[in-house]
Parts: structure tokens; sequence; C-alpha cells
């Protein structure tokens, strides 16, 4: 009776164990399904928001190829990945020629993100960066706080930054169509990880970030002033205005409006130097007073630029090219021009995982040309040289 009863009770855990794995997959099945619907569901919504664009409607609407795109995104977002289902969905953004577009992980306390890491060979980075290695962009970085960080090609079109000491991986690159990268950064709380658009590495220098290949140094600073706004000769014949943004809210356009008030007489010399570096850009009805005072200026314009010039300051630049006197200097700027946002609103995603910034701005035809591509300046300026103001100066003094 033993084995009888040895057989029944091994057949009951048998018959038991097949219930239970059953119902496991039942849920694991589940959970997937829903998984999929949550991330469909993020997907619908995105593509519904895109299409309200004007940077869409100018560059995609009624073309099949856009569509097929996002029809292929959804017949594979099974994923529980997070980060794997966010860069699905930056694949709807990427084509859109409109820099101004964002998206970001939701702020969320509760959220538990494990950051990338992969180990770094040492040995291998120290002998690449010895050869033709050191001649792209990937390479060894050096944060202004001395840390070290690896910029590697990880696959084709796609770079990974990652840290020297701990391993973690800082930021995801993906190339574009304008030899820039849209560039995910884990930037940590309270927003883990953000879309950086039209990144550039340029000279050595990371975008707009503190970090500067390994050979190279810190292009100089600004070197007159730490006023957003300023107007001083430099000599009797050389004046210089630094226009340091076009914010067109009401605290900066009133501060904007009294300098403007304040100068508008007072620049008469031969010669003026604007400085636009590092110009975040903002609206015409800061910058439009500049615009409209420069324009009726006799003299000669030395305008100085940099990658960080950027929206309206990159409009700015456009507008008053048709000024015949005019010399543009420095670097190439962002290329993050045109079309851009009257109400700065935000969308959250039906899972309540990621926020979309759209844009609602009409793009100028003039503009767009050169969005993702930036304004050249004239004359190039030496990026590891002395300061540029002096660069400008002997290129003045040469010239004229």
């Amino acid at each position: 009776m033993i084995p009888y009863f040895d057989d029944n009770r091994q057949q009951l855990i048998a018959r038991r164990s097949k219930i239970f794995i059953l119902i496991l997959a039942l849920f694991t099945t589940s959970g997937i399904f829903a998984q999929e619907a949550q991330n469909i569901a993020d997907l619908d919504f995105l593509y519904h928001q895109i299409q309200k664009l004007p940077s869409y409607k100018d560059q995609f609407k009624g073309k099949k190829s856009y569509h097929n795109l996002y029809e292929n995104i959804r017949k594979d977002l099974k994923t529980t990945d997070e980060i794997k289902i966010y860069q699905k969905l930056l694949q709807l953004i990427q084509p859109i020629n409109d820099n101004h577009l964002g998206f970001w992980r939701k702020s969320d306390s509760t959220a538990k993100f494990s950051p990338l890491r992969m180990l770094i060979d040492t040995m291998e980075v120290k002998t690449k960066n010895s050869s033709s290695y050191s001649n792209s962009i990937e390479g060894i970085y050096v944060n202004t706080d001395g840390s070290k960080h690896l910029l590697f090609q990880f696959e084709p079109n796609v770079y990974y930054l990652q840290s020297f000491k701990i391993g973690i991986i800082e930021a995801i690159l993906n190339r574009t169509a304008n030899e820039s990268y849209d560039a995910i950064l884990f930037v940590g709380s309270p927003v883990p990880y953000v879309l950086n658009r039209n990144f550039k590495i340029q000279n050595g220098k990371f975008g707009n970030l503190s970090f500067y290949k390994v050979g190279y140094r810190p292009v100089p600073p600004l070197e007159i002033g730490y006023n957003k706004f300023e107007y001083t000769k430099i000599k009797s014949e050389i004046g210089y205005l630094r226009l340091s943004n076009f914010s067109a809210s009401n605290d900066n356009f009133n501060v904007a409006k009294a300098f403007y008030d304040s100068i508008r007489t007072k620049i008469t010399t031969q010669y003026l130097i604007v400085d636009l570096r590092n110009n975040s850009g903002g609206g015409y009805r800061t910058s439009k007073q500049f615009l409209t005072l420069l324009k009726k200026y006799h003299g000669k314009i030395f305008l100085i630029q940099n990658n960080n010039t950027v929206s309206n300051a990159e409009q700015f630049i456009i507008d008053i090219r048709s000024k015949k006197r005019l010399v543009t200097l420095g670097e190439t700027t962002r290329g993050t021009i045109t079309y851009g946002s009257n109400y700065g609103k935000t969308v959250s995603l039906p899972s309540g995982r990621f926020i979309f910034y759209p844009t609602d701005m009409r793009g100028r035809i003039k503009d767009l040309a050169h969005e993702s591509l930036g304004l050249r300046p004239d004359i190039v300026l030496d990026q590891f040289g002395h300061n540029w103001i002096e660069q400008t100066l002997n290129y003045l003094n040469k010239a004229y």
C-alpha cells in the first residue's frame, strides 16, 4: 500500500506543479500583454501629438514613410525595460527637424532606475586613444571637476559616454543626418533622463556640457563683465555690446528695455563688437529693439557667436545679415533656430512615465534652412588661442 500512496502523492504533486506553472504563465502572459498595451498607448498618444506640430505638417504631412515608421515601432513593444521603451518612442521624434522639441522621464520619487554599467578595458582604450582613435569623436573626455569619461561606439551610429571610474553610462548618443546627435542624458534626480536634441561635439567640446576631450583645452570664457546686457567703449572708435539673452519674460524684458533706453543714443563709434556668445534665445519682444538699433547703426559691426548661440539669437543673426557692414566671427551656432513654443506647455503620456514638450510656432523658411546645421561664421576664431575679443580686435586692425 505504501508504494501506491507514494505514486498518488507524486502524481498529485506533479498535477499541482503543472497547475502552478500554468497559472504563473497566465499571470506572466497577462503582465506582458498589459505592459505591451501600456507601451502602445504611449506610442499612439505621442504619434497623434506629433501630428499636431507645425514642424510635422511642414515636413511629413501626407508622407507614408512616417506612418510606416510608426507602424513598424508598434509591432514590437512588449519589453518591460523602460529605457528601451523610451528609445523606441524617440524614434518618432528623431526624423523631425525641430530641435525645440523635448522629451524626458517624468519626475517620480517612487521609481527606481538602475544605471547602465559596462566594464572598461583600460589597455584597449589607451591603445586606441594613441592612434587614429584620437582623431575621432571617440576617446577620453575630462570634466571640469577632473573626472574622466570614455566616449565609444556601442553599435553603428550609437555612442555611449561612460564614467571611467565607476562604469556607469551617463549618455547615449544617436547620430542624426546632420552630423549631430540626439542625446539621452542620464542626469539623476529629480528627472532621471532627458533628451538633448541637436547635440554636437565640436572642437573637442562635448555639446553644451562641461566635458573636453583629452588634448583639447576649454574655450576662453567671456572676458568682459557679468551683466546680462552691457555696453562699453574698448577704444574711442570701438564699442562693445554684450547681449546675453532675449528671454521674453516680464522681468528680463524690463531689464532689457531699461538697458536699451540707456544706450540707444550712445552707440556712435566707428566700429561695434556685438557679443552673442551663450545667448540662449528668447523672443522678438525683447530682441527686436536691439535688431532695429543695429540696423540703423551706420558703423561696421563685428558679431561674435559660438555653439551656445541658440534659437532667437540665431534668428537675430539671420535678420541682421542683410546689413552689408557686418562680419560674423567665432564658431558655428547650435542650429536650434525655428518653430519653438509660444506657451511652454507640456503633455504627459498615458502611462505617466514620460513628458513631451511640443512646439507650436510656425517656422520661417529662411530659418529652417539652417535648422540642425547652424550658422557658420565669416571668420573662424582660434578655439585655443587668446580671448576672442582680442582676436576680433586683431582682425579688425588688420582688415580695416
